[in-house]
């Protein structure tokens, strides 16, 4: 098992990777709507299509985190509503109060997609079993696992999930937007404490508890990264035939 430390580092890797692959296949997808209909609004309802199980579970989690904090929600609404600078795919009303729990109703979703991602990994797809072949440094073993992976029951309708599902758990700038004062506050108590007199060690059981779960996580993601890689590279594919049969090209922005 990794250090704390490490684990750190290789959870943080993999939530970049897959808030890149996340960017990188939601433009995908909408160019292979643009391409196909002609129409720029074609491709963020097809956008909204591919993502609605993530975008289900982005804005129930925003509800359930507002009732478990007890404030007031209104208006629940999952389908689209276009505007000029792109769409947003669903939203639902949540009382606004203080920094802190206007952050956790923020960070909800992805919360809420963490969890849906580690029981799909854990439950479906035996991660498990590929973290500890990753660990032993068993490729054969490992590459078996994966290749095993499209034959579960339900496969395509599972692995689908996780892609819809990981699109759509990041936090969006609104959700983002109580984040500022709580974390400038968490900096202060943190230099002040190392100021004063450092932070206390932790007992090595919680330090490899945390690391444990932190590797838990990160092979739930790790898959996941994976699953969405084929996915975005099937994507540009997509893309690239049809630019290359109607004669047009997609310009990112």
């Amino acid at each position: 098992m990794p250090d704390l430390g490490t684990a750190l580092l290789l959870f943080a890797a993999v939530i970049v990777g897959l808030y890149l692959v996340q960017r990188w296949s939601n433009r995908y997808v909408q160019a292979v709507g643009l391409l196909l209909f002609g129409s720029r609004n074609a491709g963020l309802a097809l956008l909204w299509l591919v993502l609605l199980p993530g975008t289900l579970l982005h804005e129930l989690s925003h509800w359930a985190m507002a009732k478990a904090l007890g404030l007031r929600t209104g208006r629940f609404r999952i389908w689209p509503e276009f505007k000029r600078d792109g769409v947003v795919l669903g939203s639902v009303e949540v009382q606004r109060t203080n920094a802190l729990a206007d952050s956790l109703v923020g960070l909800a979703p992805f919360i809420g997609g963490t969890l849906a991602l580690l029981a799909i990994g854990y439950l479906v797809f035996d991660v498990a079993a590929m973290a500890q072949a990753w660990n032993m440094g068993a490729w054969r073993q490992l590459w078996w696992l994966v290749r095993q992976a499209p034959l579960v029951p339900d496969a395509w309708l599972w692995l689908y999930l996780s892609v819809a599902i990981s699109n759509a758990m990041m936090p969006s700038p609104t959700d983002r937007a109580s984040w500022r004062p709580v974390l400038t506050y968490t900096g202060l108590v943190a230099v002040v404490a190392l100021a004063v007199g450092g932070v206390p060690a932790l007992p090595s059981s919680w330090v490899a508890a945390m690391a444990g779960g932190l590797q838990m996580l990160t092979a739930a993601f790790a898959f996941t990264l994976a699953v969405d890689l084929v996915f975005a590279v099937a994507l540009a594919g997509t893309v690239w035939l049809l630019s290359l049969l109607r004669g047009q090209r997609v310009e990112f922005r």
